[in-house]
């Protein structure tokens, strides 16, 4: 890798660049060994060419008129990618005038005034020369460059975009202005990086190709939820032929209830055909308040008809991890808007930061203060009132309850089931469940009614605490806080 790379590894740098003081400044990288002790690399220099147990000097320097703002790589990523051995590269070591105290970095001065005759002879001396028959077409202006590296390729508007381009356009400047004010921003340059870095904090895990075909593998085994024809929410396959989704996305509990459940697998995009429609042959277990223990849970164990159809999808059970993070980067996949499967990933609200959070979102949105006042008082909420919850800020909404929710090791942690919303699509935060509360409850019905399959899978992943309550569910209390309308009861 090179050596921007590299750093990008180490958490020391990271927190040393994302400080306040090295946000506008530059990076400055000087060699300890090698004939120029002092050199100085770019960022993208290759680290196979640093000498065994050399030290590099990082260090943060003012930008200045003269020092260049691009420090991107400018070499070819695929011919670098071919490139295993250090004796195939060639380093140009550069001296420079002055003493150590010397800063300021050089900077390529090339301008639009060279003359013809200048260019082509420094086309001539590099690595990808013209050949005659392109100096022709160059020479004659006849017809563009066949040179790869020289083609240029055409944005095309998508078709029918035109409305939805304008919208975006109109919503673009009211987003700069808020963010602007809100984060005491002098210029758009400033609002661009901001961007960049928010996206960042929340991506950069799930970046990796790696993790990346993780999650579109586990991915397969979360499916749409339907009422009827009309979705209602999002699932996922646990183990067998059982899938978990909210209890309050199917509705209350009724065995006397007429509606019928299909879980739809593959739904990728509108026009999909491969989409697979498995009815729910019944509910197996259901709970939807606060446990014995005071924890609160929302969910509902549905057993399919038949497998067979998604026999190679995972079971995410499998993929279960007991030791949910605190902190850190997730990854939500379900079908929001009751539309297409999405992935969002997002980074959780720690337990001690949740006030600071709402009183931020509180802070950034006072025109809407009385509505939120209006709906804390009424639903109660309370920020630490569940210890088995965990908050984030996501832009799913209806439609995503029950989506699986996986750490930043593509672990199944929680389901998601809701938000502090005040207006549609607007809340405060959203927040998920702990799968370990609910595998244990789920056991905990499962001997009352003499499931046996279901105990024996679910043996291995429980823990030894006791679940009293499960006998009780009929005495518990609704829900108080969700992120949607409650389905029409049957």
């Amino acid at each position: 890798m090179t050596v921007r790379e590299a750093l990008n590894t180490m958490p020391i740098f990271l927190s040393e660049k994302d400080k306040q003081k090295n946000n506008q400044k530059e990076i400055l990288i000087q060699r300890s060994n090698g004939k120029d002790p002092r050199a100085a690399v770019t960022t993208d220099f290759p680290c196979c060419l640093i000498e065994d147990d050399e030290i590099l000097d990082i260090t943060f320097i003012q930008k200045d008129g003269n020092s260049s703002t691009n420090q991107q790589t400018t070499a070819d990523p695929s011919v670098l990618s071919k490139r295993s051995k250090p004796e195939t590269l060639v380093t140009f070591l550069v001296e420079k005038e002055g003493g150590p105290t010397v800063t300021c970095l050089l900077k390529s001065k090339v301008t639009n005034e060279a003359s013809d005759a200048d260019a082509a002879e420094n086309v001539g001396q590099s690595q990808n020369p013209i050949n005659p028959e392109q100096k022709k077409k160059h020479d004659g202006n006849t017809t563009k460059s066949t040179n790869p590296s020289t083609k240029r390729y055409v944005a095309k508007p998508i078709d029918k975009s035109e409305e939805i381009a304008e919208i975006l356009r109109d919503q673009c400047e009211d987003l700069w202005k808020t963010v602007k004010q809100r984060e005491k921003l002098k210029n758009n340059s400033e609002v661009q990086k901001f961007f960049r870095e928010e996206y960042h904090k929340s991506a950069e895990n799930f970046l990796e190709v790696k993790k990346v075909r993780e999650l579109l593998r586990l991915s397969d085994s979360v499916c749409q939820i339907r009422v009827g024809e009309s979705p209602a929410g999002t699932g996922f396959l646990l183990f067998d032929r059982f899938i978990l989704t909210n209890a309050h996305v199917i509705g209350e509990c009724d065995i006397f209830s007429t509606k019928t459940f299909t879980a739809v697998f593959g739904y990728e995009c509108l026009e999909a055909k491969e989409t697979k429609h498995i009815p729910v042959k019944q509910l197996k277990a259901y709970f939807h308040g606060k446990d014995a223990s005071g924890r609160h849970l929302d969910y509902a164990l549905l057993e399919l008809d038949s497998v067979n159809e998604i026999a190679e999808c995972p079971k995410l059970l499998d993929s279960y991890s007991p030791n949910p993070p605190n902190r850190g980067q997730i990854c939500i996949v379900g079908h929001p808007g009751e539309g297409v499967k999405k992935m969002d990933p997002c980074i959780i609200i720690e337990r001690d930061n949740r006030l600071e959070a709402a009183n931020k979102h509180i802070s950034e949105n006072k025109h809407l203060i009385h509505v939120m006042k209006e709906v804390c008082a009424e639903q109660k909420w309370d920020f630490l009132a569940y210890k088995n919850q965990f908050t984030y800020d996501t832009c799913f909404f209806h439609g995503s309850s029950g989506s699986p929710v996986f750490d930043e090791h593509c672990k199944l942690i929680g389901i998601h089931t809701g938000g502090y919303k005040y207006k549609k699509l607007i809340s405060v935060m959203e927040y998920g469940f702990t799968m370990q509360p609910i595998l244990d409850h789920i056991k905990a019905q499962a001997k009352i009614k003499g499931l046996h399959e279901i105990i024996n899978k679910l043996e291995a992943y429980s823990n030894k605490s006791n679940v009293s309550g499960a006998a009780d569910q009929e005495n518990q209390t609704d829900i108080e806080m969700d992120d949607e309308e409650e389905p029409e009861e049957s």
